[in-house]
């Protein structure tokens, strides 16, 4: 008779990240978004609406876009901290620039900018700036 094989098992710790998830097509998480005090509800609509265009192309097309309709990734200052949760979920070295994307393409009826981190084709959304005060410094 064989003698049973034991299978051991890992328990407890964090396996990095080895680009296990790589999607196809763009993903946005927006668990650390933090709405500006004047989110109307046009700019919800105008918001799900660029989503909605961005997430028909594969994100390899996505990336060959010019920055008025897809996205610009830019070493900026904002006037706001990163969540400290996303701080401790993912190495610096993962979201050394910022992703971003124009609220409205050509700038009209108003300036508008959603800044976020782009990692592995998911853009983790964390602040919409509305008009003059973009909130941050090129």
């Amino acid at each position: 008779m064989p003698k049973d094989k034991k299978i051991k098992r890992q328990t407890g710790g964090v396996k990095p990240c080895t680009k296990c998830y790589n999607p196809q097509y763009l993903k946005f998480n927006f668990a650390y978004f933090n709405p500006p005090k004047d989110f109307e509800d046009k700019y919800k609509i105008q918001m799900l609406n660029r989503m909605i265009e961005l997430s028909k192309d594969t994100y390899l097309v996505l990336m060959q876009r010019r920055k008025a309709v897809g996205f610009e990734f830019e070493d900026i200052e904002i006037n706001r901290t990163i969540p400290e949760a996303f701080k401790s979920r993912f190495p610096e070295k993962e979201y050394s620039k910022f992703a971003i994307m124009r609220l409205y393409p050509n700038n009209n009826p108003v300036l508008g900018r959603i800044v976020g981190v782009m990692i592995h084709q998911i853009f983790y959304v964390f602040y919409l700036f509305i008009g003059d005060n973009e909130g941050y410094k090129r």
